[in-house]
C-alpha cells in the first residue's frame, strides 16, 4: 500500500515533467489543517541545468490528495512512533535509474503564501 502511494506520486511527477528531465526534485508541504499545500517543482536536464516546471492543476491536485492518503496511512498504521506527523517531504526522482527517494520534513520548509516567513 505505502509503495503504491510513493509510486503514484512518482508517476504523476514523471509524466508531468519536461521531456529533457533526467532528475526531478520536488518539495510538497501540507498545512496543519490538511486544507492547503505548497510546492516547488524543479528538474535537472542531461547537462545538469536546474530548471523549474509547473505541472497542470490536475496533477498538482492528484499529488495533494495522494499525500493526504500517505499521511493518513502513516497515522493509521502508527508509523509516527507516537511523534507528530511530518509536514511534507522532498521527493527526488532519478529518471534514468528509476529511483525515487522521499525525505520527510517535520517542520515547515516552504512558504504557504507570498510573504510567509515560515514562523508559526
Amino acid at each position: 500500500m505505502i509503495d503504491d502511494l510513493y509510486n503514484k506520486i512518482g508517476q504523476i511527477l514523471v509524466v508531468s515533467c519536461p521531456d529533457d528531465a533526467v532528475k526531478i526534485v520536488t518539495g510538497i508541504q501540507i498545512a496543519k489543517e490538511d486544507d492547503a499545500v505548497s510546492y516547488y517543482f524543479n528538474y535537472f536536464d542531461n547537462k545538469n541545468n536546474k530548471k523549474e516546471f509547473k505541472p497542470v492543476s490536475k496533477a498538482r491536485d492528484d499529488i495533494f490528495y495522494t499525500m493526504l492518503e500517505l499521511k493518513k496511512y502513516f497515522i493509521d498504521n502508527n508509523l509516527t512512533n507516537g511523534k507528530p506527523i511530518w509536514a511534507g517531504c522532498i521527493v527526488e526522482i532519478d529518471i534514468k535509474n528509476s529511483k525515487i527517494n522521499f525525505e520527510f520534513k517535520y517542520e515547515r520548509f516552504i512558504p504557504l503564501f507570498e510573504g510567509d516567513d515560515l514562523k508559526d
